[in-house]
């Protein structure tokens, strides 16, 4: 386990402490909220007539801002953003630097009386696949497509206006062909996976 994945776990379990001691009604967030956080990602991408599935590990970050449509339910707009430098379409391939992004409307549901939501969400995505050829220049790659999102979270109020978050959320994004220096990659679809800690202006 990298030293990124174990401070995030060591932080999480801090959290979790927290939130026993929390008290038993939801952390409620009022008027506008606003949520910025990061963590270990991974990425798995798949490929119309591709030998291989990839997965590659990565780091994830993401804001998050929107309102209070009921004491149950938030809606709000996410950018999330994916980054690998040793990224490859092929086992041991590491040619290339992955980027990918989703800019998204979610919702964030509150079904318990405590700090537990669900979200889901649905957008516009986009990769890309920067190589640098030896000799030569960088080439770069891009796709756009749609994108979704799904997770889950739990607010651990530290005041009446501030909470610590933390995350674990799913993004999927169909960014469509890719054209590289020496073929062309179709369909692409990538997954993004990543455990979060956010903190949160309620």
């Amino acid at each position: 386990m990298s030293r990124v994945a174990r401070t995030t776990a060591a932080v999480a379990l801090a959290v979790v402490a927290l939130a026993g001691r929390a008290a038993a009604q939801r952390p409620h967030r009022s008027g506008l909220w606003f949520e910025l956080g990061g963590g270990p990602a991974a990425v798995r991408v798949a490929c119309a007539g591709c030998a291989d599935v990839s997965f590659e590990a990565g780091s994830g970050g993401y804001l998050r801002l929107g309102g209070v449509l009921s004491d149950r339910v938030l809606l709000g707009v996410e950018t999330f953003g994916f980054d690998d430098e040793t990224f490859g379409f092929s086992a041991g391939d590491t040619a290339f630097v992955a980027e990918t992004g989703t800019v998204a409307a979610v919702v964030l549901w509150f079904p318990w009386r405590s700090g537990a939501f669900l979200k889901g969400g649905v957008g516009i995505a986009e990769g890309s696949f920067t190589t640098t050829p030896t000799p030569g220049s960088p080439v770069i790659a891009e796709g756009v497509g749609v994108g979704l999102t799904f997770g889950l979270g739990y607010d651990v109020a530290i005041s009446r206006k501030f909470a610590i978050t933390v995350n674990a959320a799913a993004f999927i994004t169909a960014i469509g062909d890719l054209v590289l220096p020496t073929s062309t990659v179709d369909d692409v679809i990538a997954t993004m996976y990543v455990v979060s800690i956010g903190f949160t202006v309620r």
